[in-house]
C-alpha cells in the first residue's frame, strides 16, 4: 500500500523509503516552511518599502540631520535583496515538498531536498562572510583605537 509505506527508487538503482511518520514530518515541515517563507516574502517587502522611503522620502532631512538617509536606504535594499535567497529556497523546498508527499514522485523529494540544502549553504557561507567581516572589523577598530588616543 503507497500510503502506509513506499520505497522511491532513484536512477542509480538507490532506494529512498518514506514510511507514514517520514511524509507526515515532511509534510508538518513543508507547511511551517511555507509560513515561514511567506512571512518572508512579507517581511522583505516591507525592508525594500523602507529602503524606498529612506533613500527618497528622508533625504531631504539628510542635511539637517548630517545623516546619509540614502546610504541606509541602500544598505536595507542590499539587505532586502540578499533575503530574497534563502526565503526563496526554503518556498521551493516547502512547495516541491508538499506535492512529494501528495505525490509520492522520487523527482519532487529530490527537488525539494535540492532547495533545503541550497538554504544550508547559503547560511553557511552568509554566516562565514560575516565572521570574516567582524574579523577584520576587529583588527581594524583596535589599532585604530590606539592611533586616535
Amino acid at each position: 500500500n503507497f500510503m502506509e509505506n513506499s520505497i522511491i527508487e532513484t536512477t542509480k538503482t538507490e532506494t529512498f523509503a518514506v514510511n507514514n511518520e517520514i511524509r507526515s514530518y515532511l509534510a508538518e515541515t513543508a507547511k511551517w516552511g511555507n509560513i515561514l517563507a511567506i512571512f518572508g516574502y512579507i517581511f522583505m517587502g516591507l525592508m525594500i518599502l523602507l529602503a524606498l522611503l529612506m533613500t527618497f522620502a528622508f533625504s531631504s532631512f539628510s542635511e539637517e540631520a548630517n545623516f546619509p538617509f540614502w546610504a541606509l536606504g541602500l544598505l536595507y535594499l542590499i539587505i532586502g535583496a540578499l533575503y530574497w535567497f534563502p526565503v526563496t529556497y526554503l518556498y521551493r523546498f516547502s512547495a516541491r515538498m508538499t506535492l512529494a508527499v501528495r505525490k509520492g514522485e522520487s523527482q519532487l523529494y529530490t527537488e525539494g531536498f535540492a532547495n533545503l540544502k541550497s538554504l544550508f549553504k547559503f547560511f553557511g557561507i552568509f554566516t562565514i562572510v560575516m565572521l570574516v567581516m567582524y574579523g577584520l572589523m576587529i583588527v581594524i577598530a583596535i589599532p585604530l583605537s590606539i592611533f586616535l588616543q
